[in-house]
């Protein structure tokens, strides 16, 4: 063999380890974009994203979003005995527990902080800000708590029906009274008693101050006729009455949600229906599934609702006062319930919890294993997620 054919030998086998190398290259560029493409499908599936119907706009904005990255949100677990039948409530950044025994207050570690001795057999726990509010539900013993504790105390003479405290610190409180169908009373930031209304004609379930502070909203039932009509009756802080409403004929609306100007909604489990100020309908929206509603950044409704005729499927919508729905976030989820703080809401879908803020972007996404029962928030960036059988303290962003 001469020099020439070696030559020839060794630039053919150089051209078959390049072309090889080559072919090497592109399989591994093809193989990342299977698995970039795995990955982005993903993705959008745990987004809930149907890939047919991707609006890019969106995605790109959550995909830029910090908040909407996966990652480990536990901060603590807290444990706590069902058995108890405990009652959760944040105030001032503790969670509050209250049970057949006593009210504890913990820090986010579970830390005790104080405790108050005392027996509710079906504790209520509420706060909109300045005050916390505990009652007993089919009981005679309602508690007005500060950051020191128990701020006062009010024994009733009648089984309580309901209890609510507004953010001013005004308490109203619904309960049993011989010879009517009800009571309603009043009692001012400082434990002193308003007003006591009698109720004669209807059930009441719920009342409470409206935010501005000057007037009660007194939700009740009406049985007097063919079929069961919700009755909206408004005194003012002397217990006089001076407007009612029933919105709908043989129509029942068990929930009242109220923004900051005293406008306000009514829900059942089909509608919701919205009052301005002066008490004006302003709109009516129907749908085959109203699952929940709350109140988000103070002027709008968070509502989750099911407008199809597909089994569970949801969307979450942002409605404001004119009855214009200004964001909706699409799920393919029943929801269990909604909480919300300032601009963010918490859906709870049973095992996984969605936190999106007023623009429909997704902030954060969080799975138990454990049935979720409600969400309560420390602040816009973390939350306490109550599961059956443990609490998740959580980073949200």
């Amino acid at each position: 063999m001469d020099i020439t054919e070696e030559k020839e030998k060794v630039e053919e086998k150089e051209k078959v380890r390049s072309s090889s190398k080559r072919s090497g290259k592109i399989l591994l560029i093809l193989l990342f974009i299977a698995i970039m493409f795995t990955a982005f499908t993903a993705y959008l599936k745990s987004r809930d994203i149907n890939i047919n119907e991707i609006d890019i706009k969106k995605l790109f904005n959550n995909a830029i979003q910090k908040k909407a990255v996966e990652e480990e949100l536990k901060l603590w677990e807290i444990g706590y005995e069902a058995k108890d039948k405990p009652t959760f409530m944040i105030y001032k950044d503790l969670l509050v527990k209250s049970t057949l025994y006593g009210i504890t207050a913990m820090d986010k570690k579970g830390n005790e902080q104080w405790s108050v001795p005392v027996k509710m057999n079906k504790p209520l726990l509420k706060t909109k800000g300045q005050n916390l509010i505990a009652a007993d539900i089919g009981g005679r013993l309602v508690l007005v708590i500060d950051q020191k504790g128990v701020k006062w105390e009010e024994t009733l003479d009648g089984d309580i029906i309901n209890a609510d405290i507004n953010k001013k610190g005004f308490v109203t409180v619904v309960h049993e009274v011989e010879g009517y169908k009800g009571m309603v009373r009043v009692f001012d930031p400082g434990g002193q008693e308003v007003f006591k209304r009698y109720i004669i004609d209807t059930f009441v379930f719920s009342g409470e101050v409206l935010p501005l502070g000057e007037s009660v909203i007194i939700n009740s039932i009406d049985i007097s006729g063919i079929g069961a009509t919700s009755c909206i009756e408004f005194t003012d802080l002397l217990g006089n009455p001076f407007a009612a409403l029933l919105p709908r004929e043989n129509m029942v609306y068990p929930f009242v949600f109220a923004l900051e100007d005293d406008s306000f909604s009514i829900v059942n489990d089909t509608s919701i229906i919205y009052f301005d100020k002066n008490r004006n309908e302003v709109w009516e929206s129907k749908y085959k599934k109203v699952y929940d509603i709350d109140v988000i950044d103070e002027k709008l409704f968070v509502i989750a609702v099911n407008s199809k005729d597909t089994a569970n499927i949801s969307e979450i919508l942002f409605i404001n006062r004119e009855g214009k729905v200004l964001k909706n976030y699409p799920l393919n989820r029943e929801v269990n319930n909604i909480s919300t703080y300032r601009d963010i809401g918490a859906i709870n879908t049973g095992r996984e919890v969605y936190f999106i803020n007023s623009k429909a972007y997704l902030i954060a996404k969080y799975n138990t294993l454990s049935d979720v029962m409600q969400v309560y928030f420390f602040s816009k960036n973390e939350a306490a997620v109550v599961t059956r059988n443990c609490i998740d303290i959580i980073k949200i962003q």
